[in-house]
């Protein structure tokens, strides 16, 4: 195979069967490691790769033992003695990569040498494998030790997963030099500041104590939503976006912006504003002149019959003889007499 300065990439190549077991069983990471060993693979002349060069490709997420037990165990590389290849020829002007790579036997038979999945961290085992002075290393070292090694990483995976959940965060495994890659925080997914805000009326105890401590109680408590859109424009107009980057940022935030007293004034003021606007707006209550006592229309502990028609003011009462309201407020009529 001769050097490339390219080659082609399948656009199905992830369902080759191959690589599928090679995502289940490993992931993303996996998937990347397979792609940066094809990448370097088809650089060199003759298209092939010896595992000493693995040294030389050792970088920050890219292990020497990891990379290995990607070519060793999923049947993506053939190997021959201390070299490796490709079994799939991405130059090949077939349609697919399941078109191009007939199935092959596992590594394993052509090499005596599959490396276990967990090999990754178990450097007394890869000194072992890699040590041509100790092929005559008896099994019955061989079993216990590796069972031995497989029990400590099972403790210490199931201790680092504990950890994991306590402190969300992701610690990167060791490479085969021992190194420790550096810790990745597993941040929760981004929100923007503005969803931040709004998700401020999903808590009813805090939004009662922030109401509350204010000095517009009932008036906050009606009117939460319509200021925390007034709150998004003072965030805004201060450019004050990126300081919002939690939920706990934006609690903080606008429970000072309501007890601060030149922005609790301006609060005050406009919520007034809309309170006073959308009151005169709305239609007058037919019934306001009534109270509703256990589902009963009344009017000063009296009971109004169902089908009469709202009480017009505060001085009416229920003329049961008439079967009408009679009010101070309405002048009577007088009747015509005739000389």
């Amino acid at each position: 195979m001769k050097k490339f300065a390219w080659f082609k990439h399948p656009n199905d190549l992830s369902n080759d069967k191959r690589l599928s077991a090679l995502i289940d069983h490993e992931g993303g990471r996996g998937y990347g490691t397979y792609l940066y060993i094809i990448e370097t693979l088809y650089i060199q002349p003759d298209g092939k790769l010896s595992f000493q060069q693995l040294n030389t490709m050792n970088r920050k997420g890219f292990g020497k033992a990891y990379m290995e037990k990607i070519i060793r165990n999923y049947k993506l590389f053939v190997i021959k003695g201390k070299e490796f290849e490709s079994t799939i020829n991405y130059n090949s002007p077939a349609k697919n990569s399941s078109e191009t790579t007939p199935e092959l036997p596992d590594n394993s038979q052509e090499t005596d040498k599959e490396l276990p999945n967990n090999l990754e961290t178990l450097e007394e085992i890869e000194e072992v494998e890699n040590n041509d002075n100790n092929q005559n290393i008896s099994n019955e070292y061989r079993k216990p030790a590796l069972a031995h090694v497989r029990e400590d990483k099972s403790r210490e995976d199931e201790s680092r997963e504990d950890e994991n959940r306590k402190n969300d965060f992701v610690v990167e495994k060791s490479d085969d030099d021992g190194e420790v890659q550096a810790a990745q925080n597993a941040m929760p997914p981004f929100r923007p500041w503005r969803e931040l805000i709004d998700s401020l009326t999903e808590n009813s105890e805090w939004k009662d104590r922030v109401c509350m401590t204010s000095n517009f109680s009932s008036l906050l408590n009606r009117r939460f939503k319509e200021a925390l859109e007034i709150f998004k424009d003072h965030v805004l107009l201060h450019g004050k976006e990126k300081n919002i980057d939690s939920r706990e940022e934006a609690r903080n935030y606008f429970n000072n912006y309501t007890k601060e007293p030149r922005t609790s004034q301006a609060l005050y003021a406009t919520l007034l504003a809309i309170d006073a606007r959308q009151q005169s707006a709305a239609p007058p209550d037919l019934h306001r002149y009534e109270q509703l006592v256990n589902g009963r229309r009344t009017y000063l502990g009296c009971p109004i019959p169902d089908d009469a028609p709202p009480r017009p003011d505060a001085t009416a009462f229920w003329n049961e003889a008439t079967h009408s309201w009679s009010s101070q407020n309405t002048t009577p009529k007088h009747s015509e007499h005739h000389t």
